[in-house]
Order: C-alpha cells, then sequence, then structure tokens
C-alpha cells in the first residue's frame, strides 16, 4: 500500500505551515542580487504520476557569481501561485546550488505542506535566498496525484492490548480513499488512525485547531464521545473525519439467498434483554447470508448501515471488515448474534406441534413445514377440542425451544401451554416467527 510519508531529504529539511489562497495569475519578478535560477524554467508544467516515485521529479538549480565561494548556506522557499511569499514554505537550505526532488517527495511536498488537492493543478512560486540577496522569482504549474490508502486502522484504548498496532481495527473501504467502521466506544474512549497495523509511521489523529480533520504532525487523540455505538468515516481525498451516533440499534436484518440479498426486505433479528447489542430471533436460511444494521434514520441498506459476515473461520466469529459470507443448510434455525463481541450462533430448529390436543397426545411432535411462500411454518392435522398443545423444536423438552403461552397482545411466549378451543377435526395450523418478538399463531378448518 502506498501512503504519505514525511519528506526525508539528505540535503534539506522541509517545513510545513498554513498555505494561502491560490490565485492563477503568474507575477515575475526581476533578479535581485547574485542569485539567478536557471531551472525549472519559469512556466513549466509538472505532472506527477503514481509510477517510479523514486525517479527524479523536479531540479532546482541556481548561479551565485557574488556568493561563490564564500561558504553560503541557500534557501529555497516556495508559496502558492501570487501570495508574493506571504506565507513562505521552507523546502530546504543547503550549501550546494541545486537540490532535486523525487516523483513521491515532490508529490508529497504538493500535498501535505501546500495542501495542493491531487489530480488538481496549481501554481506554486519558487525563489532561493542567502544572507539577504534574493534571486527572481520563478512559477510552475504542479498537479500531484492521489495517494491511494488501500487499509486504515483504528487504535487506542478501545483495543485489548491496549494502543496495540498489531491489535488495531480494521476499517473497511467503501470508495477510493474513503474507510467506514460502527464501533461501540465506552467512556473515556480515545483512539486515532494509523495506515497499517504493524507499527505508528504515518499515524493520524485530529487536527486542534481544526475539529473533524485529520493531521500527521501535532495531531492529538479523537476523545470526549459519549458511551455509545458509532459509524466512523474518514475520507483520506480530504483528510476529515465524522462520528455518527447510532442512538437505536434495535434491529439486525438477515439477508442471503433465502431472500434475495436486500437488507430492507430481509427478516430480522431482535435486540434481547440481554443488552443493547445482542439480537436474536428464528429466521429460514438457505446457504449464503449476512447480517446488516440500520442507520440512525433506522434504513436497512449495504451503504447506510454496518454488515458482518464470518471471518472465513466459520467458528461463530462476526468480522466487519474483510469478511465473508455466513453459510447454512437449508432450515428454520434460531439466530443469535454480538455485535460487541462479535459472535454469532445458528441453531437450526425443527417445529412441531405437541399435547393432549393433537394425535401424538404429549409423546409425538407433528412436524410444521416451512412455506416459503407465506415465510411460515404450516401443518394441515386432526386436532381434538378442549385439548391443550404447545410448539415444540427439535422434539425435545429442555432445549429452550417451546412456546406454550400468550402475552397482553396475543403473542406467543416461551412455557405454558395453550389451549384448543374448537371442536374435533382437521386444521391448517400456522406458526409465525417472522415478526421479532411478536410471534404469532393461527388456526383454521380445513373445508
Amino acid at each position: 500500500m502506498k501512503y504519505i510519508y514525511k519528506l526525508l531529504m539528505l540535503s534539506f529539511f522541509i517545513i510545513g505551515i498554513t498555505s494561502c489562497d491560490e490565485n492563477e495569475n503568474f507575477e515575475i519578478l526581476a533578479p535581485q542580487g547574485g542569485i539567478t535560477i536557471n531551472s525549472p524554467i519559469d512556466g513549466s508544467s509538472i505532472s506527477l504520476i503514481d509510477t517510479n516515485v523514486a525517479n527524479p521529479a523536479l531540479t532546482i538549480s541556481w548561479t551565485s557569481n557574488d556568493l561563490e565561494g564564500t561558504g553560503a548556506i541557500y534557501t529555497v522557499e516556495t508559496a502558492i501561485l501570487g501570495t508574493d511569499f506571504e506565507v513562505p514554505f521552507v523546502i530546504g537550505t543547503t550549501e550546494a546550488t541545486s537540490i532535486n526532488f523525487t516523483v513521491e517527495e515532490l508529490n508529497t511536498l504538493a500535498l501535505d505542506v501546500l495542501e495542493i488537492v491531487g489530480d488538481t493543478e496549481a501554481g506554486i512560486d519558487i525563489r532561493v535566498s542567502s544572507n539577504g540577496v534574493v534571486s527572481q522569482t520563478i512559477s510552475v504549474l504542479l498537479t500531484p496525484y492521489k495517494v491511494e490508502f488501500t487499509e486504515f486502522y483504528i487504535v487506542g484504548n478501545i483495543t485489548d492490548p491496549q494502543w496495540s498496532p498489531a491489535d488495531a481495527l480494521a476499517m473497511t473501504n467503501i470508495g477510493f480513499n474513503e474507510f467506514e467502521l460502527t464501533l461501540d466506544l465506552a467512556d473515556g474512549a480515545e483512539f486515532k488512525f494509523l495506515p497499517t497495523n504493524i507499527d505508528y509511521t504515518g499515524d493520524f489523529g485530529e487536527d486542534p485547531d481544526n475539529a473533524g480533520n485529520l493531521i500527521e504532525d501535532g495531531e492529538q487523540n479523537l476523545a470526549g464521545y459519549a458511551a455509545g455505538t458509532y459509524k466512523i468515516y474518514v475520507n483520506l481525498n480530504t483528510f476529515i473525519f465524522t462520528l455518527e451516533e447510532i442512538l437505536d440499534m434495535p434491529r439486525l436484518a438477515v439477508p442471503g439467498n433465502h431472500q434475495g440479498w436486500s437488507p430492507s426486505t430481509a427478516p430480522q433479528l431482535s435486540a434481547s434483554t440481554l443488552s443493547t447489542t445482542d439480537y436474536e430471533g428464528y429466521v429460514w436460511l438457505d446457504g449464503e447470508h449476512k447480517f446488516v444494521g440500520p442507520d440512525a434514520e433506522g434504513i436497512f441498506d449495504w451503504n447506510a448501515g454496518p454488515d458482518y459476515g464470518d471471518d472465513s473461520s466459520f467458528t461463530g466469529i462476526l468480522k466487519e471488515q474483510d469478511e465473508v459470507n455466513c453459510t447454512a443448510t437449508a432450515g428454520y434455525y434460531f439466530i443469535q448474534a454480538d455485535t460487541d463481541a462479535l459472535t454469532y450462533s445458528e441453531t437450526e430448529v425443527l417445529w412441531g406441534i405437541i399435547g393432549s390436543a393433537t394425535p401424538g397426545d404429549w409423546t409425538t411432535d407433528t412436524d410444521l413445514i416451512y412455506d416459503p411462500a407465506t415465510k411460515t411454518l404450516t401443518a394441515d392435522m386432526d386436532l381434538i377440542g378442549g385439548g391443550a398443545f404447545k410448539f415444540r423444536g427439535n422434539n425435545e423438552w429442555d432445549n429452550g425451544f417451546d412456546l406454550g403461552n400468550v402475552d397482553s397482545n396475543g403473542y406467543l411466549q416461551n412455557g405454558g401451554d395453550l389451549t384448543f378451543d374448537g371442536v374435533d377435526g382437521n386444521y391448517h395450523v400456522v406458526l409465525d416467527l417472522s415478526n421479532p418478538r411478536a410471534y404469532t399463531y393461527s388456526i383454521t378448518p380445513n373445508s
């Protein structure tokens, strides 16, 4: 991966300060004293390309008849075109009469020091001075290339161990130099950004003088956010970042092969009673699938909220970036997902109905079959009036899958028994688990 390095010149140093607005009117001054810039040619144009970055890109050379042999130290300065060096940038000091920039060095100078936007042409002025003697001004049109970041990480006291680059959280690449990650922050959370998870080279923090802007030098940690879940967005084309708090994430959608991969119409898991980051529910699965959360407005979309897949080990570990699709054979599953601990489980449940109102009494289940048209579990069966029944999973009593009670809204709950108040006959039984925490059933006679 390529990313912005600080300029490391053997013969001169770089000092970056705030730049001024660009002015495209060339202003050429007459030579002063005995220093004359010979190259580059005034009015020349340089367009940098992201190949052979170690090749020479710019040589600034001059003659100095009055100062030759005096041991003079030359200072080379640049400024945005037309500003008359109101805010100059010192780009080098040397005893020689020339300095050289490679492609990478000149590109870094343009992006980091002069703050020229990548792939945008801008004019710069150059001059050389020594002992009060100043050369003429040479103007050059310069077009730097955009430096591509293919990875970006978050590191801080939010990881274990804390502040370890190797344990930094990888952000999801959502476009050219654009990254995002949904993250739970606790009170006192502090973090910054890394271009690799190897070390702190090229780390970014917040500009203390410009909130929401990223800088490499003089930066501070991102801190002071209230505990909560945030979508963190970074744009390395403009070096800005945003944190959008996700105030309420009560549901987690499960799009996949079973329904056409549409997050907005996918079955959903509901937040469990254990914590706001645990989700559970019953979903029919058939092959590959993922988990998608809503954005702050409650929209379920691939480009809106966070999405999670498997870490490729298929051992129940969720991952938000570089993930693969989860997978399951066709069947009805009880799913639990924790977007904080990044874990999930999928337990297949074969639903049946059992009880004194059924032909199997309390010993044998009558199987319910999934109906893809209605997304419900159904059975056509004989029922005995006045008998009790319940819905049971996997033909077992002690597995946590039995629904035999209803709440004040008529929704099915765990435990207890239901009573069949109809007359003896053949009935169509429907168990609907598609609405999280609003499980329902119906029993209608077959004509």
